[in-house]
């Protein structure tokens, strides 16, 4: 059992390599933009997004598998530095095909590196510190919004696609040394021993397992959506992608540096579906904004929510499986996460062109407060 200063010591070193891995993802949402200032579509922009996902789904089963054999710290090193590597050569080239194969391979990496992370943080993290904990773990996930995306949305909009993508391999080679200090984590079984890594037919007939795939899905298809094409759809009207985003995250970063205490106390099956509805309802309302305060206003209030959100959803996956299918049920999760921001794409490329950027954003909005009601509904059932 470590000691708290040795505790606190790795949880933070993990939480640099999440601050990491995530800025990878937060300076490509800006992807789309870059693709359209490129003279791409929105439908091409989807599928280079959805193919990203895609894979990064695929390579979440290689990730638990990974993570058993090799060990977590390994596999997080590797394929970090393997992204940065399929990164770079997206400023070379405007070759669709080629473009689809470099977001593929790199979106597989990413995948497994993600889910050894993960999985290194629900071994290490005891189940009475795990609310507090993953709010704080969660500010990591967020946290590059505000620091990096600025500096990426400037790269993106003054035409910088050299710059773009090498701050996006720069983020994940500084995952190679964050990474190396990180010590083994032990399993214990009741002898003391590490117990044996579980059976993936040993996951659906814990309880949970459906309702937590089906919370991961919507909060994943909500907030892609929102994350990834409302910069897209603010470009197009005129402003900054900042005005939105940022706010967003100064807001989601303050509430869990407030409230991090209340994740230990809420009930967090509970919560997730209001908390996913809230996301909707400023989700369907804020393409009907007209001024720059509107949307900044939006980024404040849907920061609130999603405050809440991911560090209740980082924390239901360790909370559902047990020590020995953790890797397995976290990837999982993930592969639930990533079905979300694979169709979202699709649903806001196509939809789209359509019916109008505007208009899809708010019907995304309208599914995510029915199914957030849906989703109280069938965690109240699994309670009963």
């Amino acid at each position: 059992m470590q000691n708290d200063a040795s505790y606190r010591k790795t949880f933070l070193i993990s939480m640099l390599v999440v601050f990491l891995t995530q800025a990878y993802m937060a300076i490509f949402m800006l992807y789309p933009s870059v693709l359209r200032s490129q003279g791409f579509s929105l439908g091409i922009s989807g599928w280079l997004m959805s193919t990203f996902n895609l894979c990064s789904t695929l390579g979440r089963p290689l990730g638990a598998r990974a993570t058993e054999r090799i060990g977590i710290r390994k596999t997080l090193i590797w394929t970090s530095g393997l992204v940065a590597v399929f990164t770079v050569p997206l400023a070379f080239t405007d070759n669709p095909l080629l473009l689809l194969v470099l977001r593929g391979i790199s979106g597989a990496f990413w995948g497994i590196s993600v889910v050894a992370i993960s999985s290194y943080q629900g071994l290490s993290i005891p189940a009475d510190r795990r609310g507090s904990a993953f709010a704080w773990a969660s500010i990591a996930y967020v946290f590059p919004q505000v620091t990096l995306f600025p500096l990426a949305d400037w790269f993106a909009s003054s035409g910088m696609l050299l710059a773009f993508s090498a701050l996006g391999a720069a983020v994940e080679v500084a995952i190679v040394p964050a990474g190396l200090p990180l010590p083994p984590v032990r399993r214990e079984g009741g002898s003391g021993e590490p117990r044996p890594w579980g059976a993936w037919r040993e996951l659906p007939s814990l309880p949970g397992f459906w309702a937590v795939l089906a919370s991961m899905f919507l909060f994943a298809f909500v907030n892609s959506s929102t994350l990834q094409y409302l910069p897209t759809f603010l470009t197009m009207k005129g402003y900054a992608a900042s005005v939105f985003v940022v706010p967003n995250a100064f807001m989601a970063v303050a509430l869990r540096l407030t409230a991090f205490r209340l994740m230990d106390k809420i009930d967090r099956k509970k919560a997730i579906g209001p908390v996913i509805s809230a996301l909707g309802t400023v989700l369907v309302f804020l393409p009907l904004a007209s001024s720059r305060g509107w949307f900044i206003l939006g980024g404040l209030v849907y920061g609130v929510a999603m405050g809440m959100a991911f560090p209740i959803i980082l924390a239901l996956m360790p909370d559902i499986f047990p020590d020995h299918l953790r890797p397995k049920g976290i990837s999982l999760c993930f592969f639930a996460i990533d079905l979300g921001y694979i169709l979202s794409p699709f649903v806001m490329g196509y939809g789209g062109q359509v019916l109008g950027l505007g208009k899809i954003l708010s019907i995304t909005g309208v599914l995510g407060v029915l199914g957030g009601m849906a989703l109280l509904a069938a965690w109240r059932t699994h309670r009963q």
